[in-house]
């Protein structure tokens, strides 16, 4: 069974790929990394950001997959779009466990783009690990 470690495109992501390998080492689990971008094809950005993830994940002691996938909603706002499809990830394969990062938005950012963490939590199926921003390994 594996772990689903959602990574955004921020600054926090090494702390949640850190928490899910540490995780990950204890139950005797591989990651699967994945990175939800809007692009069809993986531009030159989307490639180099796999690569920084790569490199982070090769110093955990973990097996670990790594993935980039294509947001296919479209009427949704973005981060319940995200949400909603890495819930969808996990049901396609063996899933025991998904760990998120959460970082606080303003209210119009919340209205407009939704929480995809909250949205993971509630419809997920397998245990959620939100990551707050403020944790520090």
């Amino acid at each position: 069974m594996s772990i689903l470690v959602a990574i955004g495109d921020d600054d926090q992501f090494e702390v949640v790929i850190q928490v899910a390998a540490r995780f990950a080492g204890e139950m005797n689990q591989d990651l699967i990394v994945a990175h939800i971008t809007a692009n069809k094809m993986a531009s030159g950005d989307d490639r180099s950001f796999r690569d920084e993830i790569r490199s982070v994940v090769s110093e955990a002691d973990v097996q670990a997959d790594t993935t980039l996938e294509h947001l296919n909603r479209r009427r949704l706002r973005s981060g319940t779009a995200v949400g909603k499809q890495l819930v969808d990830m996990a049901k396609g394969v063996e899933i025991d466990q998904i760990v998120i990062g959460h970082r606080q938005k303003t209210q119009l950012a919340e209205l407009r783009e939704g929480h995809t963490g909250f949205v993971v939590a509630q419809e997920a199926t397998v245990p959620v690990t939100i990551v707050p921003e403020t944790v520090e390994i």
